[in-house]
């Protein structure tokens, strides 16, 4: 539909158009023709009644005149109304075509007897008094028919033979009836053809029909015409002349004479060649603008290149200064673990001498203070050594089939005297389900540790902690839950915990010592197996840490 042009649809719409009208007039045309010819068919059908009618009156009033003599004797001569009347309906119908025909539904001869459409016209009469015809355009015989009825009323005439008493035999032998004045004796039927009206009508119809085509075929060709030389032809010359702006081609100039447009084609082809005036002037405008704008791409690209190499060189630096850093962490904490081990196995010795030697309990005191913040002071250096080592690349996993319920055991060990110190309570529990793993046993003890380790650091005495293990068997992972009733995380710095050096308190005279290493170094090592570390806390209500880790790697 979209490739049509222009006057094709002006010529299909018109065609479409003048089609409906004329199949709107040749229906009413139709109609109104039928209406005409019934209408002419019951005005002759009615003069025709009223002369047969005329007739019958006349039979029935001149009947003593014909069956008496001249010298008054009573004669019947056998020209009775009825005979008559049926006489000159035959007659008539021989030099017209037409059928006449006195009916009713119980009539003397039975060649009278009434059809369906006179039966239906008789039920009518009878039920309406008043109504004085009955007819219809219908089929009789087999060919089209004009069907006319009128009522034939009892009179004083009629009485002779049709009247009281009833059954007593009339002047033609037929027992009588005992009607009355103003019953209904029977019906009149005319049958008129209408075949020359319906042939009549056909011509006409054709007659209209060629009209109109020939009318429509005359209109379509001058709107071809009309739309070819007003509309479509200046249109594709404005078209041909605009082409060249496909191109970039602006110079192209726009003739209202060459083109020879008319009316509001003129209009369009004025207003359209002054857009392309402007998009000239703007062409030519941005044209210096861009080539503006390229040279200082240009001159921007410069800078970019040279800020470029600037920012990779010290990315370089950065790379090697967080090297540097990595590795003069690892050999710092190396160094410093070294006689810091010493010190602790030292003071381990100390404190057992001191079970079986005589020494008061302030000395005791300080041989386990020794201790105990040189174990403090050691699980800081170690965990800035692993993540020395994390940092520098250097840290692989140890893959081999372990039971998540040692590395729980172990954890309680080692975090007993911690719970037992704060009197925390401390409850930890393995579902059946969970299974053998493939993990790293050492670092999946730190992770473990590390998070336990920051739960009791963070957990009034008296507090409670929960650690429990499940199974996810369709994900095939396992996680570890560690939850406590502590002072619990702001929401301000959930964001933050598991960064490096970084606490939920990180002022100088905070409440709860640590290098804020812990949480970065679990987080480190979960990824490091495929897992992750989520938290959810809330302030002064405690904390819940999940560490999700894949049963197989």
């Amino acid at each position: 539909m979209d490739r049509i042009n222009l006057q094709t649809r002006f010529i299909i719409l018109f065609a479409a158009v003048v089609i409906v009208g004329v199949s709107l007039y040749i229906v009413w045309s139709n109609y109104s023709q039928q209406q005409q010819v019934e209408k002419e068919m019951r005005e002759k059908a009615y003069v025709l009644s009223q002369q047969l009618d005329a007739v019958w009156e006349f039979m029935a009033i001149n009947q003593d005149k014909i069956n008496h003599d001249a010298n008054g004797e009573y004669n019947f001569k056998g020209l009775h109304c009825s005979l008559v009347g049926k006489s000159i309906g035959k007659l008539f119908g021989l030099k017209t075509d037409y059928i006449i025909r006195y009916v009713n539904n119980k009539p003397r001869n039975p060649d009278d007897v009434a059809d369906a459409f006179e039966s239906a016209a008789i039920a009518r009469f009878l039920a309406d008094r008043d109504l004085q015809e009955a007819y219809e355009l219908a089929d009789y015989a087999d060919k089209p028919t004009f069907r006319y009825v009128v009522p034939m009323k009892i009179d004083q005439t009629c009485l002779e033979c049709h009247g009281e008493p009833a059954g007593e035999k009339d002047v033609l032998g037929y027992a009588k009836e005992g009607l009355e004045i103003g019953d209904l004796g029977g019906v009149l039927s005319i049958v008129m053809p209408v075949d020359i009206y319906i042939d009549n009508k056909k011509a006409n119809m054709i007659q209209e029909i060629a009209f109109f085509c020939i009318l429509m075929l005359m209109l379509v060709l001058i709107i071809y015409y009309a739309t070819a030389m007003l509309v479509t032809t200046p249109l594709r010359k404005l078209k041909m002349a605009t082409e060249g702006l496909k191109t970039g081609n602006f110079d192209t100039e726009l003739n209202a004479e060459d083109i020879n447009a008319q009316a509001e084609i003129k209009d369009l082809m004025l207003h359209f060649s002054s857009v392309i005036n402007e998009l000239r002037t703007l062409y030519n405008e941005l044209e210096n603008k861009v080539k503006l704008r390229t040279q200082d791409l240009v001159d921007a690209n410069a800078i970019l290149e040279s800020q470029q190499a600037q920012l990779a060189e010290i990315n370089n630096r950065l790379l090697d200064d967080n090297q540097y850093k990595s590795e003069f962490l690892a050999i710092m904490s190396h160094e410093l673990r070294t006689p810091l081990t010493a010190i602790i196995a030292f003071a381990e010795v100390l404190e057992k001498s001191a079970q079986t030697a005589e020494v008061d309990d302030k000395q005791k005191q300080i041989m386990h203070e020794i201790k105990h913040n040189g174990n403090i002071l050691l699980t800081l250096i170690n965990n800035i050594l692993d993540m020395a080592r994390l940092e520098a690349g250097k840290t692989e996993l140890f893959l081999e089939p372990v039971d998540i319920v040692d590395v729980i055991n172990a954890v309680d060990s080692v975090m007993q005297p911690l719970i037992t110190k704060k009197s925390i309570s401390f409850a930890s529990t393995v579902s059946r389900d969970v299974p053998i793993i493939n993990a790293d046993r050492e670092k999946l003890r730190c992770i473990v540790e590390n998070i336990v380790s920051n739960a009791i650091k963070f957990t009034q005495e008296g507090g409670k902690i929960d650690l429990w293990v499940d199974y996810d068997a369709n994900l095939r992972e396992i996680y570890i839950h560690v939850k406590d009733n502590g002072i619990g995380i702001g929401k301000g710095h959930l964001g933050l915990i598991f960064n490096k050096f970084v606490q939920g308190d990180s002022s100088a005279h905070r409440p709860y010592n640590g290098s804020g290493l812990g949480l970065s170094l679990a987080r480190e090592l979960t990824e490091l197996h495929g897992g992750k570390i989520t938290v959810e806390s809330e302030l002064n209500k405690g904390s819940h840490f999940t560490v999700s880790i894949p049963a197989a790697l």
